[in-house]
């Protein structure tokens, strides 16, 4: 993250792991079978909340619903 800061640039990690994205991500994104097109963009919270287990939950639900 302080890298990108000082450059301006910006990383984008593909993983079809649910908890991969949620434990290295500032956000999860859930694309569609067509191209381009996001199911879902949830920002993800620090690790350790109460919170992150219920998104893991979330994001992979709408993996789920996405797929069929």
């Amino acid at each position: 993250m302080s890298g990108s800061r000082r450059t301006g640039s910006t990383s984008v990690l593909v993983t079809h792991s649910v908890d991969e994205a949620v434990l290295l991500g500032i956000r999860a994104v859930v694309l569609r079978a067509g191209p381009g097109t996001a199911a879902r963009d949830t920002p993800v919270p620090l690790r350790g909340l109460p919170e992150y287990a219920a998104l893991r939950a979330e994001v992979r639900a709408a993996v789920r619903e996405t797929a069929r």
